[in-house]
């Protein structure tokens, strides 16, 4: 009798440990069925497609082979865009290296025409002057310039701006400036700021500021010759937007932020050059042509007169008044 219940006490106890073993392996076999693929199906930003799929395609071990098919573009089109997006993660660490090794080069002239992410609250124009345009004017008010400096020229045989590069510039840290009160109406799509900053290169502060001074920092905004978005880009630029939104967050300052890389190139680094014809400026203008548009009854045209100063002295600083500087108001009765 005695070795009967001790046979059958081994056997539950083989039972048991059985059972265990399966309970172990089961886990086991659904948590490596678990998916890797952290991201949310539907993004709590309004990412683009394109944006997307390039954040999907730099993680290749959540998502095995099927990312090589999204890393080829079906147009020419679509692969300036998607080239843009993955370019976001890659040249982080350049500008992480610009940002470190450029912080005190506020003070040197810089004659290349690389823009560097490096303006620091030190910057400012101080002391500084031009053969044709003289001394800046700079204060604690002003320190980028005088707007006499800034639209050297305007009113005594076209406007020829001073040579200036982007570091040269007071310009307040993206830090900051992500929480600015000025500022306040960017946060929301701050992330597609800083993307475009890694990947051109220009300041987010920078790119902020053409946002606050050209729509306000509203996405949704359709100007009055059809300009789009954020950064109130033309229908020539919307190429490969995606789904034909040129409006989307990140496809307008991505775009807004290479034109104005690309015209700053242009123009030999000249900064002022460059941000005044992201307005419409070009060298040579006049107050008379640049006020033509109003005579013709289309105020709205003109192009703003106070443009350099206010991006200058007033959102490059944060200024909670930005839109009110300037000497010219030259829109303010349209």
């Amino acid at each position: 009798m005695f070795a009967f219940r001790l046979a059958g006490i081994k056997l539950l106890s083989l039972v048991a440990l059985t059972l265990v073993f399966v309970a172990t392996s089961a886990s086991a076999v659904f948590a490596n069925l678990e998916p890797r693929n952290n991201l949310p199906t539907t993004s709590k930003q309004h990412l683009s497609l394109q944006r997307r799929s390039a954040i999907l395609n730099n993680n290749p071990r959540r998502m095995g082979r099927r990312s090589k098919r999204h890393c080829k573009a079906k147009s020419r089109d679509d692969a300036t865009t998607s080239k843009g997006a993955k370019q976001h993660s890659g040249s982080h660490s350049q500008v992480s290296s610009q940002n470190k090794s450029g912080t005190s080069s506020n003070s040197g002239f810089e004659s290349d025409s690389e823009s560097k992410t490096s303006s620091s609250v030190s910057g400012g124009l101080f002391g500084f002057t031009s053969k044709n345009c003289g001394s800046s004017g700079a204060n604690d008010d002003q320190p980028n310039g005088s707007q006499d400096f800034l639209n050297c020229g305007l009113t005594s045989g076209g406007w020829k701006p001073p040579q200036l590069s982007l570091s040269q510039l007071r310009i307040m840290p993206a830090s900051q400036a992500s929480t600015a009160p000025v500022f306040a109406p960017c946060k929301e799509v701050l992330w597609a700021f800083e993307a475009a900053e890694k990947a051109h290169g220009v300041p987010a502060t920078v790119l902020m500021s053409f946002a606050m001074q050209e729509s306000t920092c509203n996405p949704n905004v359709t100007g009055g010759n059809g300009e789009q978005g954020l950064m109130q880009i033309t229908r020539d630029k919307c190429r490969g937007a995606p789904n034909g939104n040129c409006k989307d967050p990140w496809f307008n300052v991505d775009t807004g932020a290479r034109y104005f890389k690309t015209t700053l190139d242009q123009c030999g680094g000249n900064v002022l050059q460059a941000i005044g014809q992201y307005n419409g400026w070009q060298l040579g203008l006049t107050v008379k042509k640049a006020t033509a548009a109003k005579a013709q009854g289309n105020c709205h045209a003109q192009n703003n007169l106070d443009y350099l100063y206010q991006m200058l002295n007033g959102w490059f600083l944060g200024k909670a008044n930005t839109y009110d500087i300037g000497s010219y108001k030259n829109l303010a009765a349209c």
